[in-house]
C-alpha cells in the first residue's frame, strides 16, 4: 500500500487566519495492485515517480514523445524478473505525444511534463472526473502528494509537508530512516504471519493485545542482541514456541483454577 494525502477541511477559522494555513492533507494508505495509473512524461522526474509506484503493484501507463533511458531500464526490469521488487503490475510505454484519450479508465494520473500549461490541462481533466491528479512542482493543481517513503517490507513510513518543503520531507526521511533498526521489516512480516494464530488464543482482545505487545518486545530485545546479524535475529520457529508456550500456561493456569 501506498500513501497519499488528501486535503481535510476544517469547519471554522482562529481569527487572522487563511483557509490554507489550517488545512491538511490526511495520509491514506490504499491498495494500489491491480489499479491504473496513467503518468504524462517520460523524463527523469516522471521515472522516480514510477519507480516508486512500481514497489506497490499497479499498472503504469507511460505516455510521452521522448522516453528516458530510466524508464526503459524500469520496463526492462520487470519484463526480465531480474533482481526487481515488482511482484506484481506491469508498465507499457507509448512513446507518442499525449491525447486526453490516454486518462480513460486511470486511477490516478502523474502530469510530469516539461510544460505547466499542458500539465494544468491534466489536472483540470482529471479533477472534472474525479481521478487522483498529480501536477509535480504545482501544488495548487494536485489533489494528491507523493510522500517522502521509508519502506522495508511491509513498513511504510509516508512523509508529507503538504507539497510547500520536498526538501524539508527529505530530509525528515532520512532522520526516520536513520532512526530505525537494520531488519525491522522482516520482524514485522513475522509478526503478521503469527498475528492470526494469536487472534485465534481465548481471552478476548486484551489477552491478544498482551501476546502480540510481548513478541514485539522479545523481537526487538533479540535484534539488538543480533545486530551483527539482524537477519537471523529472530526466526518464525521461536514466535511459535513463544506461543505454544503461552498456550501451555493458560491451560496449566485454568487447571489450577478449575482444581481450586
Amino acid at each position: 500500500m501506498m500513501g497519499i494525502g488528501q486535503s481535510n477541511s476544517i469547519n471554522c477559522l482562529p481569527r487572522g487566519r487563511k483557509c490554507e494555513e489550517v488545512m491538511g492533507y490526511f495520509p491514506f494508505f490504499i491498495e494500489l495492485s491491480g489499479k491504473k495509473g496513467v503518468v504524462i512524461g517520460g523524463g527523469k522526474v516522471a521515472a522516480r515517480k514510477v519507480k516508486k509506484l512500481l514497489e506497490f503493484g499497479p499498472g503504469i501507463t507511460v505516455v510521452a514523445p521522448q522516453i528516458g533511458d530510466s524508464i526503459w531500464e524500469l520496463k526492462r526490469q520487470i519484463e526480465e524478473r531480474r533482481d526487481n521488487p515488482f511482484h506484481t503490475g506491469y508498465l507499457e510505454i507509448r512513446q507518442k505525444t499525449f491525447q486526453i484519450e490516454d486518462l480513460q479508465q486511470a486511477d490516478f494520473v502523474i502530469a510530469a511534463t516539461d510544460q505547466k500549461e499542458v500539465n494544468g490541462q491534466i489536472a483540470a481533466y482529471c479533477r472534472e472526473r474525479r481521478i487522483l491528479v498529480n501536477a509535480v512542482d504545482d501544488r495548487e493543481n494536485c489533489t494528491f502528494f507523493f510522500p517522502a517513503l521509508v519502506k522495508d517490507g511491509p513498513l511504510t513510513v509516508g512523509i508529507s509537508t503538504d507539497g510547500k518543503s520536498p526538501v524539508a520531507a527529505s530530509w525528515v526521511r532520512g532522520q526516520v530512516a536513520g532512526s530505525l533498526p537494520r531488519g525491522l521489516g522482516r520482524i514485522i512480516d513475522l509478526l503478521g504471519q503469527i498475528r492470526p494464530k494469536v487472534l485465534a488464543l481465548e481471552g478476548g482482545e486484551s489477552v491478544h493485545r498482551k501476546v502480540l505487545e510481548d513478541m514485539f518486545a522479545y523481537c526487538m530485545d533479540r535484534m539488538e542482541k543480533s545486530l551483527a546479524d539482524a537477519e537471523k535475529s529472530v526466526t518464525m520457529e521461536e514466535l511459535r514456541s513463544l506461543l505454544l508456550d503461552r498456550q501451555i500456561w493458560d491451560e496449566e493456569g485454568q487447571d489450577q483454577a478449575s482444581k481450586g
